[in-house]
């Protein structure tokens, strides 16, 4: 037999399975570069995030002066009281606390790297809410929203949980969890 006809005849064969197969990989490949693509957006979106919340003029003055409610010794809820609500230091608590639940929203809905942003935020953010609980819980009831700041809240609570334990970053428990759920099921 010569190689052309075994050639023609291998291809006859197996070449729609090659074909198929070739196919299949290019799909499997295509997937994993708009993975990549997609993880690399999150990350680069998630610095472009920092870089701003560091560089924006009225933010850095706005933290600037919420570091000094949280250093000073006026209660921080007081602020949240209805007679307070229009006072300098309650739109600075404001401020700040927005921009940590519009994070913590983002982090939820997977617009933003949750490890990348708690790996520059981490202690601050913990610390932040510690220091402003009380401002929340009054908040809530001064604005009769009993959600106020709700993601903010859980997201430092879990983050700290997690350093707390020693436990490794909450997005690899999250995983491990599900795995396990599965296998269990």
């Amino acid at each position: 037999m010569s190689v052309i006809t075994t050639s023609y005849q291998f291809w006859h064969t197996y070449g729609s399975d090659i074909q198929n197969g070739a196919v299949v990989l290019s799909a499997i490949a295509a997937f994993a570069v708009i993975n990549d693509n997609r993880a690399l957006a999150k990350r680069r979106g998630t610095m472009d995030l920092i870089l701003h919340q560091e560089s924006d003029r009225e933010l850095v003055d706005a933290r600037t002066e919420f570091n000094k409610i949280k250093a000073g010794d006026v209660r921080p809820s007081t602020y949240g009281k209805s007679d307070r609500i229009n006072d300098k230091e309650a739109q600075y608590i404001r401020r700040v606390l927005n921009v940590h639940e519009l994070t913590a929203v983002a982090i939820q809905q997977g617009v933003i790297d949750e490890c990348v942003y708690r790996t520059w935020f981490n202690t601050t953010y913990i610390k932040d809410y510690e220091a402003m609980k009380d401002y929340i819980v009054q908040a809530r009831i001064t604005y009769g929203n009993p959600c106020a700041f709700s993601e903010f809240e859980a997201t430092a609570i879990r983050w700290k949980e997690d350093r707390a334990w020693g436990a490794p970053p909450s997005i690899i428990k999250r995983k491990w969890k599900a795995l396990k759920g599965i296998f269990t099921a």
